[in-house]
């Protein structure tokens, strides 16, 4: 049986990974802040898809929690097949601001993060010769948007250079590129989202059934 660690993976498009993996039978390790939310989530897909549902409670901009999801990812006793590194956070504060406290969130969680456990995974994956390693960046990374876009330019530049580093392991990296999901998170960014026409909105389903086609 195949297992899948999500970070993120109790909302928006980590939910849905965690939702199409566990219809095709995958066991799941799902890593988010919130327990109760953990909890719930766990709960239903065990009960509605019969999987194994693992959960991790971790803030991924604590680098303690980081450690502790990747020693997961190390644990050649219980494999992880495939790795999706999609906890996030918006980063809004201007590029010339004096406080960047919210820069220091994003990269920790968006890049450090990715690094990390990218990286744990890999090691991991490569010496059994096998899995997948997906890496949830942003289509806003081809624009000049600020610091977020910056943060997944460099999610997608890492996913590339882990990419080649995997070649001939058995191993495989892919960058996903979304643009703007109905999830809730969007949906906490009112005035944004009303600025959005709506025929460039998708849904996170669509996402990750492209990212598992792929």
């Amino acid at each position: 049986m195949a297992t899948a660690l999500i970070t993120g993976g109790t909302s928006g498009i980590g939910a849905a990974f965690a939702e199409a993996l566990a219809a095709r039978g995958v066991d799941l390790v799902l890593v988010a802040r919130d327990e109760g939310r953990l909890a719930r989530s766990a709960a239903r897909l065990t009960a509605t898809r019969g999987v194994a549902v693992e959960t991790l409670s971790a803030d991924l901009s604590v680098r303690a929690d980081v450690e502790r999801v990747a020693a997961r990812l190390d644990d050649a006793g219980r494999p992880v097949d495939l790795l999706v590194n999609n906890a996030g956070s918006g980063v809004r504060t201007s590029l010339l601001s004096r406080d960047v406290a919210s820069h220091d969130l994003g990269m920790d969680v968006m890049c450090r993060a990715v690094l990390v456990l990218g990286g744990a995974a890999g090691r991991s994956m490569a010496a059994r010769g096998s899995g997948a390693i997906i890496n949830v960046s942003s289509l806003q990374s081809l624009f000049t948007t600020g610091s977020y876009a910056a943060m997944k330019a460099w999610v997608t530049s890492y996913s590339q250079g882990l990419s080649v580093e995997l070649q001939g392991t058995g191993v495989t990296v892919t960058a996903v590129l979304p643009g703007w999901v109905r999830t809730e998170w969007h949906a906490r960014d009112g005035d944004r989202r009303t600025s959005v026409p709506g025929w460039l909105w998708t849904e996170p389903e669509a996402v990750v059934a492209a990212a598992l086609r792929d």
